[in-house]
This record gives structure tokens, sequence and C-alpha cells, in this order.
């Protein structure tokens, strides 16, 4: 990588100059144009699948057993969360109450006057 004598650095994907982050100016071998960017996470992701062949392999036997014994995890999970979910957007559009994990309901501010 050629580097010029105002810190600029050569794009090693499209060989225009630019100036590379200082946090990283070390290792940084591509500029900013997204096409650039796109490149070396592509090459960088096909290194990491060669040094690692066998990551994605030999889980989805496991997987697929798990999901036929557990057929209704996925939708009860689903389910339990958008509760929590509509449970928490109630109480911020009311502008009142708080939220508490674990409570059925939510809160609500009462006037102990």
């Amino acid at each position: 990588m050629e580097t010029t004598s105002r810190g600029q650095k050569r794009c090693v994907y499209c060989g225009r100059y630019y100036k590379p982050n200082p946090r990283v100016w070390k290792i940084q071998k591509s500029c900013s144009d997204p096409e650039c960017r796109a490149k070396r996470k592509r090459e960088s992701h096909q290194k990491w699948l060669e040094a690692n062949p066998d990551c994605f392999k030999g889980r989805y036997v496991e997987i697929k057993e798990w999901r036929n014994k557990n057929p209704d995890y996925q939708r009860l999970w689903r389910k339990k969360r958008r509760e929590i979910q509509d449970e928490i957007r109630l109480v911020r559009q009311c502008g009142c109450g708080f939220y508490v994990a674990g409570v059925e309901t939510a809160l609500r501010d009462t006037n102990f006057d």
C-alpha cells in the first residue's frame, strides 16, 4: 500500500487516494466508497469462511430435532414478546405509570392525597 507525504493512502480496490481513519490507518485498505467497502467486506468474509470451513455445519440436525420436540416455541415466544411490547407502548402513550418487568399489567400513578 502506497502512502503519500500528506498521509494519504491508495485504495487497494479503486486505486484512488484517500485519507485513512486515524485510529486504523495502519491496516485500512479501502476508501469510503461503498463499492470498495463492499469488495473489502466480501474478501474478508471469504477469507474467514476459508479459515473456518465447518463453522455453519453440524448444528442443523440438532436444531431440527429440538424444533420438532418444541413445535409451539416460536409462536408462544412471539406472542409473549408482542404482549410485553404492547404493555411498554401503552405506558409510553399515556405518559403515566411505569413498566415493571414480569408484572402482568402496567402500573399506573395514583394520587395518594
